[in-house]
């Protein structure tokens, strides 16, 4: 069985923040358990330093001096706050997204509607695959009961959270179909033109956009087929607020 010890350690294949979490949750854990103030730092290697109440010399420990129980509690503490520590990276890197629109495939129905969504997201090194939910008042009265596990639909990421409950963490997407702002999005995203307003929608219903410049009709069609809807655009060259 591989020890506590050689599991975490040498450190050279984990990042940064993960060497951070190890610190933290092993700092935190030693000096509650030990009631003396501790200190971790992992540099080329794991380096634990205790400093006695009353002035006392600072000394060095060894992580197998320490007994199975407490190696096990680290192990947890630490698992822990590694994974605490994704879900507010991811969060950070989805609060970026808020507002934009995102493809997702609906991966269940709840009983009262609400949809749980796959989505994958790239940011700079990886993919993440993600879940997000779309509550049933954010959903078109004429799609609703209709959608299908394993379809596609196009959302605007309205809400970007992490939750922490029962002692996990993850993070909260909030989806939308019915946002005043999703056809102005899209038609934004494939026709590469900036300014385009939503000036009233009816989800389902219709749209009505102004844009300073002229959209190609095949991209404000494939935009009314995501929707579902009417999608009308008016080439205005100044308009207000």
């Amino acid at each position: 069985m591989t020890t506590f010890a050689s599991a975490l350690f040498p450190v050279s294949g984990l990042s940064h923040n993960e060497i951070n979490s190890i610190e933290v949750a092993m700092t935190k854990t030693l000096t509650s358990v030990l009631r003396q103030n501790v200190i971790v730092r992992i540099d080329e290697q794991l380096e634990i330093v205790v400093f006695a109440a009353e002035n006392g010399e600072p000394r060095r420990i060894v992580i197998d001096s320490l007994n199975k129980k407490l190696r096990r509690h680290l192990l947890h503490q630490i698992e822990r706050e590694i994974e605490q520590g994704r879900i507010l990276n991811e969060a950070r890197i989805l609060k970026e997204l808020r507002g934009s629109t995102i493809k997702g495939e609906i991966s269940n129905i709840a009983d009262d509607g609400s949809l749980f969504v796959t989505l994958q997201i790239a940011d700079c090194y990886r993919k993440l695959i993600l879940g997000g939910t779309c509550p049933v008042r954010f959903q078109p009265n004429h799609e609703r009961g209709r959608y299908t596990i394993g379809s596609e639909k196009v959302f605007c990421i309205t809400s970007v959270v992490p939750v922490t409950s029962n002692n996990s963490a993850k993070v909260r997407i909030l989806l939308s179909r019915t946002s005043r702002e999703l056809p102005s999005l899209l038609l934004q995203e494939l026709s590469q033109i900036d300014g385009i307003k939503c000036l009233k929608r009816i989800p389902g219903g219709f749209s009505n956009l102004v844009t300073p410049l002229r959209i190609p009709k095949d991209i404000i069609n494939t935009v009314g087929k995501a929707l579902e809807e009417h999608i009308n655009v008016s080439i205005l060259a100044k308009y207000g607020n």
